[in-house]
């Protein structure tokens, strides 16, 4: 596998455990247990400061190149660049209804509940979607020198969660989701 794709591989692996992390608590939540509402705000603060503006871009970018370079329509490649354009928005409810949870406004449990399992579904689905039937095609079509043009356009910024270095505003949930 590419670096490119090895980078994008590695990030799903790191979304993924903290959408298990969210699906944990969404169940806590819905058996009226106690569920870490700072902690989801801040696993979905993440998802939107990592994944919607910085993995999403970069795979864009791929996306793009691999259309526009190979002359292919290709399905699946489409949905997924318009499901980029609409997960910033999802992410937005629900770190607005979390945000209003934790300020202690009235929220509906079930509501929030239906919210957290949405967003962990849409997600997944996604990411299930680009490892199954895009990032193959893309490694097995992309040349070398396609990856070293890709690679040249790329702007590098450290993941504050995953990365070498946690982000102080996520220390605490980096060590919640290491223990879980």
């Amino acid at each position: 596998m590419k670096p490119i794709l090895e980078k994008l591989h590695s990030d799903h692996i790191n979304f993924s455990e903290l959408l298990r992390f969210l699906e944990h608590q969404q169940h806590l939540l819905e058996e009226c247990k106690l569920s870490d509402l700072a902690a989801m705000y801040d696993a979905v603060r993440y998802m939107k400061e990592y994944p919607d503006f910085v993995h999403h871009p970069l795979e864009d970018i791929v996306f793009r190149y691999f259309m526009e370079n190979y002359g292919q329509q290709h399905k699946s490649i489409e949905g997924l660049l318009h499901e980029h354009e609409g997960m910033p928005a999802l992410t937005e409810r629900l770190l607005e209804t979390l945000q209003n949870a934790q300020a202690g406004l009235p929220q509906d449990r079930e509501e929030l509940c239906e919210m957290l399992e949405e967003y962990i579904s849409v997600q997944r689905k996604h990411m299930d979607e680009e490892e199954a039937h895009v990032y193959p095609v893309l490694n097995s079509s992309l040349s070398p020198a396609d990856w070293q043009e890709i690679d040249h356009d790329l702007a590098r910024v450290e993941d504050p969660l995953f990365g070498e270095k946690v982000k102080q505003s996520y220390a605490s949930l980096f060590q919640q989701i290491m223990n879980h």
